[in-house]
């Protein structure tokens, strides 16, 4: 039924994708194949040859990691598994290596709240799922519990939550804080709003509340 199951990574945490891919992998007795794709507009937005011969470094070794993490799960759990970083425009890529090693299922991340139509506007998701014609399982990130277990944490969840509405974090002005099983992230965005995010450090669930425009 499946023989090759393609797992692209922006380099973030998103073991239920993992994990969701390898669940088939394993029944199906399929090859994984991990893929990070180094975005071409990371490259296109530094002036200089030398900025952007650093910005790829990065971002490899990024993608180094990141596939790693895929690969030493998979072998962990016996699925053969192939690590791959390209270069380009993500969906492009993604859809590009699926067709040329005849991928026969994607496996990507969501944090649309609703499903596959309530994703966060011009992701790369909703863009593979558009375009592809290799069917495409997606794993909503919103919908998947997570402890919250220090402030790196709960900055990365209010980041992921302020997404979800819309926002872009500028910044975090002042450190995390947690109250009883609840952490609070105050944020400022890029449009000028500051809003504290309330988490719930078991489940991961949260909810924002606004606080005024700068």
């Amino acid at each position: 039924m499946y023989d090759r199951i393609l797992v692209p990574t922006d380099g973030t945490e998103q073991r239920p994708v993992t994990t969701h891919a390898l669940n088939v992998a394993e029944l199906a007795d399929a090859e994984v194949h991990a893929l990070y794709v180094v975005d071409e507009k990371a490259l296109n937005y530094q002036p200089s040859e030398a900025g952007r011969a650093e910005t790829r470094e990065a971002r490899r070794e990024e993608g180094e990691e990141a596939t790693a993490r895929i690969a030493e799960e998979a072998e962990e759990r016996g699925v053969d598994v192939v690590t791959a970083i390209e270069e380009g425009n993500p969906k492009t890529v993604i859809g590009a290596y699926a067709e040329d090693r005849d991928a026969d299922m994607i496996v990507m991340g969501t944090r649309g709240r609703s499903g596959v139509d309530r994703y966060v506007l011009g992701s790369v998701t909703e863009e593979v799922v558009r375009a592809s014609e290799v069917p495409v399982l997606t794993v909503n990130l919103a919908r998947q519990g997570r402890a919250i277990g220090d402030a790196d944490a709960a900055v990365e969840r209010a980041g992921d939550v302020l997404a979800d509405e819309g926002h872009e974090v500028a910044e975090i002005p002042e450190d995390p804080y947690r109250e009883s099983n609840t952490w609070i992230v105050r944020a400022r965005t890029e449009d000028d709003e500051t809003f504290n995010v309330h988490i719930d450090a078991a489940s991961g669930e949260a909810r924002v509340a606004s606080i005024g425009r700068d």
